[in-house]
């Protein structure tokens, strides 16, 4: 005996049904990317697995104490389901993250902000335009082990003060003995003291793996948020339809 199954009534179904999977899928493939790279309001826990938190977090491990703003410095283009695109970026305001962070992700030259600052001062003598200045213990740091710009300005406005002031200023070579050429403090009884130190600018490997951590979170969420998009989308446009 054999039992016939008639299922040609059903196909019309199986076929809108198709349909609709293929017409939202470039749609729920943004919303998943999206949801991966910066986290969605659509869906729960988005936010805390995506990869802008997950290199916060990261940044922590690889960095010597980053700031708040450090951390949080990554942004992400939104991707559309024209293009299906979300690029990370280091930010450029209002901290300038780019700055720094890019050197410890991609490696590359060391030099701060500051450097430049200093070195193309008019006053400045016999230091290589492509030096960089390595503060000593001398600098006030804050309680992330930064120079603050409060005390980058406090130093420079101190340059070519009067010499009985304690406080005076200058950038090049000391004359005498064999110290090297930087930023020197004059203090009361002609002491001087080193701020900062020039040295030939160098090349550093990178030391943070921000596109290995992210590209880590991203593979563990994109799937699943893939196929949940998917369904509640073609459900939701199905119903509307009906």
């Amino acid at each position: 005996m054999a039992i016939r199954l008639d299922i040609k009534s059903e196909l019309p179904k199986g076929i809108k049904w198709t349909n609709q999977h293929t017409k939202q899928l470039p749609f729920s493939i943004a919303q998943a990317i999206n949801a991966s790279v910066q986290g969605s309001k659509f869906i729960a826990g988005s936010k805390q697995k995506s990869a802008l938190n997950t290199l916060a977090g990261s940044s922590r491990r690889y960095l010597d104490r980053p700031k708040p703003s450090t951390q949080k410095g990554f942004r992400a283009t939104v991707a559309k389901k024209a293009t299906l695109t979300s690029v990370i970026k280091t930010k450029d305001r209002p901290y300038n993250q780019d700055r720094y962070l890019g050197g410890s992700i991609f490696g590359g030259d060391s030099k701060q902000k500051y450097d430049a600052i200093f070195v193309r001062h008019s006053t400045a003598k016999n230091i290589p335009a492509n030096s960089r200045l390595v503060p000593t213990t001398a600098v006030k740091r804050d309680r992330y082990g930064n120079i603050t710009k409060t005390t980058i300005n406090k130093i420079y406005k101190s340059i070519g003060t009067a010499r009985n002031t304690g406080d005076n200023v200058f950038i090049g070579k000391p004359t005498g003995g064999n110290r090297p050429a930087g930023v020197y403090r004059r203090e009361r009884g002609n002491k001087l003291r080193a701020l900062f130190i020039a040295q030939q600018s160098v090349n550093y490997s990178p030391i943070f793996p921000a596109k290995k951590e992210a590209e880590g979170a991203i593979r563990k969420t994109f799937g699943l948020y893939l196929r949940r998009q998917l369904q509640v989308n073609v459900r939701n446009n199905m119903a509307r339809k009906a």
